[in-house]
């Protein structure tokens, strides 16, 4: 295929990222496996070397749009689907409108003979209590009138007159096959019945599945046939079927292992939606994504019953590229990953109220980032190993600041420390503290000292200077800290 030399030039960059011209995109792959879509002059051939077939350029991504929408214009698929909508809803809406007319006409002789049976109910309380005197002339011939035996037949007969006439029994029949519709809808009726766990129960009920981002093969996979197939160990089938094959939305339950597949099945196979398993440390999942050989392949999710919550990119089931991980701790990661790992960009927000926002290799902090620490403090700089590592600038909560450098956590190296009012502090640091020749500024006392510290104290001979001076005007002399002499110069 020859390269096009027509481009797009977007703001968005292309995947892999190119430091030069990856802003200039020519063209797109569309091999549902390939990880990296969008493609600059770069990356044109050598990613994509295995299906470069798949590899259109811009101009013929523009006319594969053009042509579908043409054949989605000529097939007037959109004026289709939206006149069996229509014609669904005035079904419904006829039916609502005849059953009104029904109750109408039947409704004032169903309400006179409700209102007769609770008046008879009142006269036996009279008769009971003795007040027989309070006994009115049309209570005495509601009584007798019930007292024909034949009456109450003929009650019977109306009730079943009127039955007919409002046609019940096929409202019954129409009722009964949209329940077997409708069933792949109540999930949460199933679940209820066949879930015994209660906790586990609640935690299926809290993860409902997510058909707004299904994809349009799955979207399309489906039968007008139903049914609900019973297996002889009492595991159960009910949805979409195709001759003897589940095919459509369904659900599969599992009740002796307390498990299921439910969405969207093809020859049989499940091939996206959600599904409750067990894992080998006998944890309950779950899962939910486009299934490949039983494993979910791109974006999906993964909920761990009382533990993590996952929503993001999956590759073999294993966390890969861009998702955003929740812990039962409170703390939740979002952020790219590789291999289960964290690994890229991220941003790490604990639950104690410290974040980390910047670079992680192989599940650490490694590269730069920042770390907002709760109490006010903050580390701009490098990581290693998850460690403060490398050149770094320290805020700390009262607003000093120190910039230099870290090892394996701890100021190792040159350093600044600049205080409050001021007053810097440059010199070398090992363990966390100052070692070794320093300079100490005292802005308000327009001094300078330079000499050598010892584990973070002032030690030996210092030479102190008087601001914009060369000279030293005095030596200061220390012992582990403590000024012990001073000699004028």
């Amino acid at each position: 295929m020859q390269q096009s030399q027509s481009f797009i030039k977007t703001d968005k960059k292309c995947d892999r990222q190119h430091d030069e011209g990856s802003d200039r995109l020519i063209a797109i792959c569309l091999n549902p496996h390939c990880d990296k879509r969008l493609m600059c002059c770069f990356c044109y051939h050598d990613y994509h070397c295995e299906h470069v077939k798949d590899v259109k350029t811009i101009a013929q991504v523009q006319q594969l749009c053009k042509d579908s929408i043409a054949k989605f214009d000529k097939l007037q698929l959109t004026i289709i689907l939206q006149q069996k909508a229509d014609q669904f809803k005035s079904i419904v809406q006829n039916i609502n409108e005849e059953l009104e007319r029904l109750l109408q006409y039947y409704i004032h002789d169903i309400q006179q003979l409700y209102q007769m049976l609770e008046d008879l109910a009142d006269s036996f309380v009279i008769l009971q209590s003795g007040n027989i005197n309070q006994f009115t002339n049309e209570q005495c011939e509601l009584l007798s009138t019930f007292h024909d035996e034949r009456i109450l037949d003929n009650i019977e007969d109306i009730s079943n007159f009127i039955g007919q006439k409002m046609g019940i029994q096929d409202l019954l029949k129409i009722s009964n096959d949209l329940h077997e519709k409708l069933m792949l809808i109540e999930t949460n009726e199933i679940f209820e019945k066949n879930i015994y766990n209660e906790q586990l129960k609640k935690f299926v009920q809290s993860h409902e599945i997510k058909f707004d981002w299904i994809q349009p093969e799955f979207l399309l996979t489906r039968s007008p046939e139903m049914a609900k197939i019973v297996y002889p160990n009492e595991d159960f089938y009910i949805g979409e079927i195709k001759g003897d094959k589940k095919f459509g939305r369904g659900l599969l339950f599992n009740k002796i292992a307390q498990t299921y597949q439910y969405g969207v099945f093809r020859e049989d196979n499940f091939v996206w939606g959600q599904q409750l398993m067990v894992d080998q440390k006998k944890r309950y999942w779950i899962k939910q994504g486009k299934w490949v050989n039983g494993k979910i392949e791109g974006r999906g999710i993964h909920a761990l019953f009382k533990g993590e919550y996952y929503q993001g990119d999956l590759r073999s089931d294993i966390r890969d590229g861009f998702g955003i991980m929740r812990y039962t701790s409170g703390d939740e990661y979002q952020g790219q990953w590789k291999m289960g790992q964290f690994h890229g960009k991220g941003l790490y927000k604990y639950a104690t109220g410290d974040e980390y926002e910047g670079d992680y290799v192989q599940d650490r902090k490694e590269g730069i980032g920042s770390y907002q620490y709760k109490n006010g403090e903050l580390y701009v700089g490098q990581f290693k190993a998850g460690l403060r590592h490398g050149s770094a600038i320290v805020k700390f909560p009262n607003g000093e600041i120190y910039t230099g450098e870290y090892v394996n956590d701890k100021k190792e190296g040159p350093g600044v420390y600049k205080y409050i009012n001021d007053n810097i502090f440059e010199g070398n640091y090992k363990d966390g503290l100052r070692h070794g020749q320093g300079i100490f500024t005292d802005v308000e006392n327009k001094t300078r000292e330079i000499g050598e510290y010892v584990q973070g104290k002032q030690h030996g001979e210092h030479m102190v200077f008087k601001l914009l001076k060369d000279k030293p005007y005095c030596i200061n002399v220390y012992d582990n800290g403590n000024l012990v002499n001073t000699k004028s110069l």
